[in-house]
């Protein structure tokens, strides 16, 4: 059925734009190759950076500029005029397997191991490929994940009984529903979060609530933007100023989208339900080990909804637990900003690690470990206080949202993961006969 929906013009490829360079030449294959990288997500300074190593190793000169809505590369090659080409494009769903996949077709190509023939071929390939898990077991996860989060921020039995019911409808909703219209899927945080708060208020009804507000952001954690607001504070701290800027207001129109969705989904249920308001406290708490099957759950959901192989659970499990007890102990002792730092030093690690010694994608790794460290859930928190009249303490919240996100990324920048592994580039330029079968 989604084949027949209207494509946008983001999402048109390549092959279909009349007078773009075919995909077996050496233009063309890197104009592919960079839109499919761009789709899978991989930030900027990481974008510009590796397609100058494929570029230098096919003989051009390349001045590229990504942002998250375009791209734009100028090829420069011997007495040629320079050549400027500017894609549409937008960041699409997270897929490791594919990533990591596109990743290795960019480094055999600059290895001189493949021509651009092949390389082309094979990025067909990969993005013809079907998912690794099916959409069922995305709406699996979502329920697990909700599940997990809620024990996770300290929810008790009715919460996290609210949460799971919130993740699967949810989770139907964004993997089916989502799929109708691209109307609705551009108003899916705040259609989520409308769900999302009647669902929590009507359960508060019902059974009692010590919190509404954990189980409306357990519900919809896939959707908070704290990953893209890293990677935008990222690109800001290595001088991608456009694109972090870009960026960093983009997750924050998501954030507006939800509140808006919690606000409506407020009034709606005070129709139906009585006058209710997002709480957070908590006056119940689970025994401490049950925090630690909500972290393995966790980790198993996130890299199924991520399209993560299932061999790289264990690093999976390690890298989140890890970083989860390191963040809590060091914020305990020593505040939340430094919980943050040593958390994201302790995620960076760790995938350095996992790829060092297993060839682990560090996406695979870095993602679960970043859900319960990002500043989404709290940047989620700061507006919805100030919804609720709060203004002060929703300042002071975001306030330290942005104290955290920094922390993450210096943790991030000191275990020296801030970028995608190097490729081991060659030493000597590709054969000009591999460049030449590529043209052909």
């Amino acid at each position: 059925m989604a084949d027949d929906l209207p494509i946008s013009i983001a999402e048109r490829r390549l092959d279909n734009v009349p007078n773009y360079p075919d995909r077996h030449e050496p233009v063309g294959f890197m104009l592919r190759l960079v839109k499919a990288l761009h789709t899978y997500g991989v930030p900027s300074y990481e974008l510009e950076r590796l397609m100058t190593n494929v570029a230098d190793q096919l003989g051009y000169g390349l001045q590229a500029t990504v942002v998250p809505t375009s791209i734009t590369m100028t090829f420069i090659q011997d007495e040629d005029k320079p050549r400027t080409y500017v894609i549409r494009s937008n960041s699409g769903e997270v897929n490791v397997d594919k990533l990591s996949r596109t990743i290795d077709v960019a480094y055999a190509v600059i290895n001189g191991e493949i021509t651009t023939e092949k390389g082309a071929k094979e990025l067909t390939d990969i993005t013809n490929s079907a998912p690794l898990h099916s959409k069922w077991w995305m709406i699996l996860c979502f329920m697990l994940v909700s599940t997990a989060i809620c024990r996770i921020f300290g929810g008790g039995i009715p919460e996290i009984i609210t949460a799971s019911v919130t993740g699967l409808i949810v989770g139907v909703f964004v993997n089916i529903g989502g799929l109708r219209s691209e109307t609705v899927s551009n108003l899916m945080p705040a259609l989520s979060a409308f769900l999302a708060t009647l669902i929590s208020f009507a359960f508060n009804y019902w059974i009692g609530l010590s919190s509404t507000y954990i189980p409306v952001v357990s519900g919809i954690i896939v959707l908070v933007p704290g990953m893209m607001l890293t990677i935008a504070m990222a690109e800001l701290a290595t001088q991608n100023l456009v694109s972090g800027t870009a960026r960093l207001l983009g997750s924050v129109v998501i954030f507006i989208q939800m509140i808006f969705g919690v606000a409506i989904g407020s009034q709606v249920a005070a129709i139906f339900f009585g006058q209710a308001s997002i709480t957070t406290s908590i006056d119940h708490q689970l025994p401490q080990w049950t925090v630690w099957i909500a972290i393995v759950v966790s980790s198993w959901s996130l890299m199924m909804l991520f399209q993560t192989r299932s061999r790289h659970l264990l690093w999976v499990i390690a890298t989140t637990a890890s970083s989860f007890f390191v963040s809590r102990w060091a914020g305990a002792e020593l505040g939340a900003a430094t919980g943050a730092f040593f958390g994201a030093l302790t995620v960076g690690v760790f995938a350095n690690l996992a790829y060092r010694i297993k060839q682990v994608p560090t996406a695979a790794v870095m993602m679960p470990g970043f859900i319960i460290l990002v500043p989404g859930s709290v940047g989620f928190r700061s507006l919805t206080e100030i919804l609720d009249h709060n203004i002060i303490g929703g300042l002071e919240t975001a306030f330290n949202m942005i104290i955290v996100g920094i922390s993450l990324i210096t943790g991030l920048l000191v275990s020296s993961i801030a970028t995608l592994p190097k490729p081991k580039i060659k030493t000597e330029p590709a054969d000009v006969e591999v460049i030449d079968n590529a043209k052909e």
